[in-house]
């Protein structure tokens, strides 16, 4: 790749719907241009729940990012969440018969491992390498040029249900806006909010949004494990407003006051707004510990789905926490707490030319940048001669020429 990208991106959650442009230049650099952010509408437990509600929200968003006019937007990358996206496990074998191993071995492996992994019914979205093994040799991480019998190559395969991920390409369907690729929302955060030392220790990413938590285990700089639960922080925002008898809106309120970890002595209280006109107090300890319950809840929950996949070992580098609900007060030291591992909350930043913005829910909107660039993150492993999505960039331009000029 020679020359600068430009780049839209759009992450569609269940609380917000991020779009952003950005230009990526030859070494990954990611200077975004243009940033925009609206209330979700259409999308629950991140899953598309009305169609024309969401469209017309894809609208406003990608109106707003454009709204100086310029640059037109014709193809997009996008997120794809909730609990119709599974990670996996795969296995795959080639005879090589004593010869040097070829690069055309190489996508003979990963195809066989593909054939194995996936079902009907399932839209393929990653197969991320993990290693591969020459006869009995193991953890090698390029086998090009071993000799020997047999070649083998463990992954990790990402798919999501065929009807969530063709629900997610009609949001764009009404609009000449085509969906260059679909990213796993909780792989995209987890590329944005780690280090690569992290990685090489062992790190598990939770993405904690409004209505799943993504759950990403990265060891030894590969993907080891991923999952979706059906849980999230507008639960801990229902919990708490069907405790104090008000609306959620009032309810979101007060659960930014309460920290979830904190000893409150019992005098403190706060006042909300009933159903009816007369305002109530509650006492913060009682708030504190219904939000609480459903915090130890979501980690517990976490725990089991990390223990029964066998992984509970591969990140002593703790948690990374990320996503609109991951600056819930106390919640780091409660996961502290209850897993006795270290927690960082992510510091996201997108640099924009006029102001800077910080945040842990801009973490899969950078994510899905990053994945514009990386080796192997956005697309399956296929025979092309150049990763990611850029070069794909660089031949739909070639396609349409003179049509788009400095426009994607």
């Amino acid at each position: 790749m020679k020359t600068h990208h430009i780049v839209a991106a759009i992450d569609i959650g269940s609380a917000h719907i991020i779009a952003a442009l950005a230009d990526i230049s030859p070494a990954g650099e990611i200077l975004p241009l243009a940033f925009a952010e609206i209330p979700s509408k259409g999308v629950k437990k991140g899953g598309i729940a009305n169609i024309g509600l969401l469209q017309h929200a894809v609208d406003t968003v990608l109106d707003e990012l454009q709204i100086d006019g310029s640059y037109h937007i014709h193809s997009i990358i996008a997120s794809l969440s909730g609990v119709s996206i599974i990670g996996h496990n795969a296995d795959g074998t080639v005879e090589v018969r004593g010869n040097p191993v070829t690069r055309h071995n190489v996508m003979q492996v990963i195809a066989a491992a593909k054939s194995m992994s996936m079902l009907e019914g399932r839209q393929l979205l990653h197969i991320l390498r993990q290693s591969f093994i020459v006869d009995r040799q193991t953890d090698i991480d390029d086998p090009l040029g071993l000799m020997g019998e047999k070649l083998s190559v463990r992954v990790h395969v990402i798919s999501a249900a065929k009807t969530a991920y063709y629900n997610l390409l009609q949001a764009f369907s009404h609009r000449d806006i085509d969906v260059d690729h679909v990213v796993a929302g909780g792989l995209a955060s987890a590329l944005a909010v780690t280090t690569e030392d992290e990685k090489q220790l062992g790190v598990c990413v939770l993405d904690i949004g409004a209505g799943t938590t993504d759950i990403v285990v990265i060891h030894h700089g590969v993907v080891k494990h991923t999952e979706v639960i059906q849980l999230g922080g507008e639960l801990i925002t229902n919990d708490i407003a069907f405790f104090m008898r008000s609306t959620v809106e009032n309810a979101e309120q007060i659960k930014r006051q309460i920290d979830v970890h904190a000893a409150y002595p019992p005098e403190e209280s706060v006042e909300m707004p009933g159903l009816s006109e007369v305002a109530r107090r509650y006492a913060k300890h009682d708030i504190a510990n219904v939000a609480r319950e459903r915090c130890e809840q979501l980690v517990e929950m976490v725990m089991q789905k990390l223990s029964r996949a066998g992984v509970e070992d591969s990140f002593p580098g703790g948690f990374v926490i990320c996503g609109g609900s991951a600056n819930l007060s106390g919640l780091a030291p409660l996961i502290m707490q209850k897993t006795q591992l270290p927690v960082r909350i992510a510091r996201v930043e997108v640099a924009l030319a006029e102001e800077k913005l910080i945040g842990s829910r801009f973490a899969t909107i950078m994510g899905l940048f990053l994945c514009a660039y990386e080796e192997d993150y956005t697309r399956t492993m296929t025979d092309e001669t150049k990763t990611g999505i850029i070069r794909r960039f660089g031949d739909s331009l070639k396609r349409i020429g003179r049509r788009l000029g400095k426009h994607f």
